[in-house]
């Protein structure tokens, strides 16, 4: 978790980098100067940030919870099964939606292609 915490961290990074726009005129003589500096646009920057802040505060709370569950599961291991229960309960459940949607999605499928019994005309 904390790979792809450290590799969201670097392509945000990334992603927000000003850099100079690639200007292409073809059919002009006398070469234009080129801007040393752009102007960037105040929300791309807290965007940024932002982003940037969301991804440490994640990294910082991963490390919490992974101490926390640590010790849980050394000291009292009855409420370490209690626990992982109630955490595991989003992924469940969102397993189980998923599941009913592409059942239902086949089911769909396949009534559009069974004919019916009655013939036209």
């Amino acid at each position: 978790m904390k790979s792809l915490l450290a590799f969201v961290l670097a392509v945000l990074s990334v992603v927000t980098f000003a850099a100079t726009p690639n200007i292409h005129r073809p059919h002009r003589r006398v070469s234009a100067p080129r801007k040393t500096e752009i102007a960037v646009p105040w929300k791309t920057v807290a965007a940024g940030g932002a982003a940037t802040g969301t991804v440490i505060a994640a990294y910082k709370v991963s490390d919490g919870v992974e101490e926390g569950i640590k010790t849980v599961a050394k000291e009292n291991p009855e409420a370490f099964a209690d626990s992982l229960s109630v955490l595991t309960w989003p992924v469940r459940w969102a397993a189980l939606v998923l599941f009913l949607l592409v059942y239902y999605w086949i089911w769909r499928v396949l009534i559009r292609r069974t004919p019916t019994s009655t013939p036209k005309g």
